[in-house]
């Protein structure tokens, strides 16, 4: 395993590590946040590489959506990241109320 992956979810910009840095990024709109990267998981089956090695998928996603006993398996080996147009997969809005307590 990637050693960034190790540690992803809680050092640098990484979307879950819920840190000063990683909402200075989404602010800035180069990564989604936590919600927008569950939706994208949960509605779309689609997966958020790792910001450090787009070829892997983002472990602070995939430990978290775990956590919250959502879907978390890759079935789509196509990882989104911060390249793609990411909000292509956040279209439906009446599936996204439950989320929101989640995260």
């Amino acid at each position: 395993m990637n050693e960034t992956c190790k540690q992803c979810s809680s050092q640098g910009a990484c979307p879950f590590s819920f840190s000063e840095l990683s909402e200075q990024v989404q602010n800035y709109g180069c990564l989604p946040s936590p919600y927008e990267i569950v939706r994208m998981r949960v509605e779309s089956g689609k997966t958020w590489a790792c910001h450090s090695n787009q070829n892997k998928p983002c472990l602070g996603a995939i430990n978290f959506l775990k956590e919250k006993n959502l879907p978390f398996k890759v079935i789509d080996k196509n990882l989104v990241t911060e390249n793609d147009d990411w909000s292509k997969f956040l279209n439906n809005e009446q599936k996204t109320k439950s989320y929101a307590q989640i995260v």
